[in-house]
């Protein structure tokens, strides 16, 4: 886990969460996601935690902390970040973001029931390049004992992270993707129409920037 990207987190989410669990060890947590930390040596209070996260005291005073004492992993703010868990489902990347009044969130699908998990990748930042790295990442779908499903990231064997979905699919964003899906229809056939993107009859063409040398040069 980069430090420095999870203060960063820290610092634009004005919290800071510190989970000392018995059977594991120390845990970092945002408002929305929990990282291991567990390579960390043990602090305790506030001023031992900004001294490791080298906050300075100004940037500290806006900082909400949260110090707690969990008996096991398998029980962390109700979410179960042991190694493996009963229930859990794999899931797929969609192609597809989802950006609701501009927040960008990132979609997964879990592989047995279908469920849709949208999340801010953006909030994964501390672990992006062990992400990017890795090639045994992966993202599964557990449940509270609630039934509130959180995603949960595995490097191999070992848990990295959770993070908690965002609620984006309402009666108005259904009807607001409906409206642009309708749109973005007629523009689709306004372009080809003119003849600007034919498709090709076995494949179409990837997204992609106009450039302004694509642009008509005017004709005197």
């Amino acid at each position: 886990m980069k430090l420095s990207k999870y203060v960063k987190l820290v610092k634009g989410g004005g919290y800071c969460m510190v989970a000392h669990v018995e059977d594991s060890g120390i845990w970092l947590g945002t408002r929305s996601a929990i990282f291991r930390a567990t390579e960390l040596p043990d602090m305790v209070g506030e001023e031992q935690v900004r001294t490791v996260l080298d906050m300075p005291e100004k940037a500290w005073e806006k900082v909400h902390f949260d110090e707690r004492w969990e008996g096991t992993v398998k029980s962390i703010f109700g979410m179960n970040l042991s190694d493996y868990a009963d229930g859990e489902q794999d899931t797929e990347k969609l192609k597809v973001m989802a950006a609701p009044d501009g927040l960008w969130c990132d979609c997964r699908r879990s592989m047995d029931d279908g469920e849709l998990i949208f999340y801010r990748e953006a909030m994964l930042s501390p672990l992006a390049e062990q992400i990017k790295e890795s090639d045994y990442i992966r993202y599964t779908v557990r449940k509270m004992e609630s039934g509130q499903r959180y995603l949960v990231v595995h490097d191999g064997f070992e848990v990295l992270a959770a993070i908690m979905p965002v609620r984006i699919v309402t009666e108005k964003y259904l009807a607001d993707l409906s409206e642009f899906q309708a749109l973005c229809t007629e523009q689709f056939y306004r372009e080809r129409a003119r003849g600007e993107f034919a498709a090709q009859e076995t494949e179409e063409p990837d997204a992609e920037q106009i450039g302004m040398e694509d642009a008509p040069e005017n004709e005197n």
